[in-house]
């Protein structure tokens, strides 16, 4: 997973709309925010994580030592100057750091993001400047602590290892709909679910992973350290090389999928796609 960090009001200047008057943009009043129920969000009882997720947009991330007091220090200090802006303003914790967060929304498309995004974007600070930095809208899940998970879940890892990064496993199977209409969600998610509880039956140690951003559940199968992958060579560790030989190819709804040896030059054939290394997820 690939995270960035940048720091709040950082971002290099860009040309923007005559600025409105103060008063107009903070008036939150004319913005439709939903309210978020904080029993719903932090109630360690619900079953599914990705149903727990909150969207809001960040405005300024911090990261290294202090993350979290740094962002307290930011959002009390945009609160003196800006009361009625830092109401839809919280400081929302990452595995590498500390988000400050405005508003909360049903997800990445809903109609309220682009509007709040560029009224955002108009607010500037006594000198004239942007306000913020970059802003984007973001997915931000319950913490893990609370977070009630079933064991086969992939995200179960990071609850037993939270500092150890990376983690590898190995992906063996996928479940997409790929606009086929054959493999909605909760389709998708039962057949994963199925594949792992019936490797593990087997005396496999396989996970699922619900991936509902791309529309995407897997199985994967074994733990690997930070050694799974020869760094100099880029060739696997023999590890991962006993758990390929087990399993040799990589089902996509629940078929094999075959690929080019070389996409280049199609002429040298075919072969059975292999499972691919993948790193436990993070945030």
């Amino acid at each position: 997973m690939l995270t960035v960090f940048w720091v709040l009001g950082c971002a290099p200047e860009t040309t923007a709309p005559a600025p409105q008057r103060q008063d107009d943009l903070l008036d939150l009043t004319k913005w439709d925010f939903g309210e978020v129920d904080v029993d719903e969000v932090q109630n360690p009882l619900r079953t599914s994580y990705e149903d727990d997720a909150v969207y809001a947009i960040a405005v300024g991330t911090f990261s290294g030592i202090g993350h979290q007091e740094s962002a307290k220090k930011a959002l009390a200090s945009l609160s003196r100057q800006y009361p009625r802006l830092a109401q839809q303003l919280q400081v929302r914790d990452r595995s590498r750091g500390s988000v400050l967060a405005f508003g909360s929304y049903d997800g990445y498309d809903d109609p309220n993001v682009a509007r709040d995004i560029e009224t955002l974007k108009r607010i500037v600070n006594p000198q004239g400047k942007p306000l913020f930095g970059q802003i984007f809208i973001s997915k931000f899940r319950t913490p893990l602590a609370q977070r009630k998970l079933h064991p086969h879940d992939l995200w179960s890892v990071r609850k037993e290892f939270p500092t150890i990064v990376p983690i590898y496993t190995l992906e063996v199977a996928v479940w997409g709909d790929f606009g086929g209409g054959q493999f909605p969600k909760a389709k998708r998610r039962a057949a994963a679910e199925s594949y792992a509880s019936e490797l593990r039956a087997r005396g496999s140690e396989a996970f699922f992973y619900h991936n509902d951003d791309r529309d995407i559940s897997s199985v994967t199968v074994g733990l690997f350290g930070h050694n799974a992958v020869d760094a100099s060579t880029g060739f696997y560790s023999p590890e991962v090389d006993a758990m390929i030989a087990s399993f040799p190819e990589r089902l996509v709804n629940g078929e094999q999928v075959l690929e080019y040896l070389d996409p280049m030059n199609q002429s040298f054939g075919t072969r059975v796609q292999q499972p691919i290394l993948a790193e436990v997820p993070v945030d």
